[in-house]
């Protein structure tokens, strides 16, 4: 494949890879077992809400950062703490039992602090080591590797992991701790390998205040509205998608006996969708983001929606899959145009802000999930959860910029981020 001859995106494709199936294989274990260690469905929605504190908490701090320094330095040590901090939770679990809720709650929060620093940082990296020309191409193997990994982490998860839960859920968790730990530290020898990714800054700014960067990266996403107006959507489905996990987990206990496994198949399922969908995209993107954003993001909550009245394994399954074959279509072609419009020297700024805004509604949600979930019931959870989701995904079009924007061609993206036309 032409994107894996170009050096610096095969060092980043290979790291990312490893340490994505890591994540696969410790996410639904983590929370599983927190609901296991807990017994109650809200500690599972205060820790969601803990993990996605940081990304709220530092993003004024990781943008400017990524469009400060070098993004390969911030990559590295991303990677190296993570491996770290996991080292450290699978020892606490080696004590004798299961480690104290304590433990949980800090491990989230400090592995969430620094994957905010790495994400916006490897988004804003692979529009600075690939052809803009190859970009949406670039974006749509990323994802698809992502999913393709997750999927293999799930898969090993459900067939190898699992029957140690049923042994000692102690083992089980180690296990999965120090797999997910050792990924990291593989994927940091990789992003070792990389050049150095300089942002293309020529304005000596480094001694600008980081509130004052931060207010530029604000003020270019307000000017442009169809990038205001995909933030605006992102941060009502994310609002809506917050109670998500927790319902999840309620369900697999309530509706599927609650064994790991079982969860472990619904993620597959999501995950497989994702692969499809991404390579989908790959062959041919759609080229009005917003349009392609409302559409996909419409699908997942009619299929979450649909959830409601699935209380059985292959239903389930099968909302899972289409959810996971819409979401590509929403992010990847979102992602394209994003990338593709704004300038090297601001995309760290731009993709902070992205997730700092998407993230800025979900510790409510998902702190609220559990005590919601017990008055409302499942049946009613996913339904409210699929109706906000459709009605946040149809705000969007009432933007005509939004409606209008197109993917711009390699030589429109010299633009420097001004508003595409439809006519473009």
């Amino acid at each position: 494949m032409q994107l894996l001859r170009i050096p610096a995106f095969r060092n980043l494709w290979l790291g990312q890879a490893i340490s994505q199936m890591g994540d696969a294989l410790y996410y639904v274990a983590f929370m599983f077992m927190v609901k296991k260690i807990t017994g109650q469905n809200n500690m599972v929605g205060f820790i969601g809400a803990v993990e996605v504190l940081p990304f709220f908490i530092f993003g004024p701090y990781t943008g400017v950062l990524a469009d400060r320094l070098d993004r390969r330095v911030i990559l590295l040590w991303s990677d190296l703490l993570c491996g770290f901090i996991l080292v450290g939770l699978a020892l606490m679990g080696l004590r004798g039992g299961f480690p104290p809720v304590w433990t949980l709650f800090v491990a989230a929060f400090l592995l969430s602090s620094v994957r905010a620093f790495f994400m916006p940082t490897k988004n804003a990296t692979i529009p600075a080591i690939v052809p803009q020309d190859l970009l949406g191409r670039a974006l749509a193997f990323s994802m698809g590797t992502q999913n393709f990994m997750q999927l293999g982490g799930l898969a090993l998860s459900a067939a190898v992991l699992a029957p140690l839960y049923q042994q000692s859920p102690q083992v089980f968790f180690v296990s999965v701790v120090s797999l997910n730990a050792l990924s990291y530290f593989l994927s940091a020898y990789f992003i070792y390998r990389l050049p150095s990714v300089k942002p293309e800054r020529t304005d000596g700014d480094s001694r600008v205040s980081v509130r004052r960067e931060f207010m530029e990266g604000l003020r270019y996403i307000i000017e442009r509205k169809a990038l205001l107006a995909m933030r605006i959507v992102g941060i009502l489905f994310s609002l809506m998608v917050a109670p998500f996990f927790v319902v999840y987990i309620a369900a697999n206990d309530q509706w599927f006996g609650g064994k790991p496994q079982t969860l472990s198949w619904f993620e597959f399922a999501f995950f497989l969708g994702m692969i499809i969908g991404s390579v989908l995209v790959g062959r041919r993107m759609p080229q009005r983001p917003g349009i392609a954003n409302s559409v996909a993001l419409g699908v997942v909550a009619v299929g979450i929606g649909l959830m409601a009245f699935s209380p059985h394994f292959w239903p389930f399954a099968f909302w899972n899959l289409v959810c996971g074959v819409a979401v590509p279509f929403a992010d990847i072609t979102r992602e394209t145009y994003t990338q593709l419009v704004v300038p090297d020297a601001m995309r760290g700024r731009v993709n902070s802000l992205q997730m700092m805004t998407s993230t800025a509604m979900m510790p409510i949600g998902m702190a609220a999930a559990g005590a919601l979930l017990d008055v409302a019931g499942l049946i009613t959870m996913f339904l409210v959860m699929g109706g906000g989701m459709l009605l946040a995904a149809m705000i969007g079009l009432a933007f005509r910029d939004y409606r209008q924007a197109v993917i711009p061609k390699f030589e429109d993206a010299q633009s420097g981020g001004q508003p595409v036309s439809a006519t473009a």
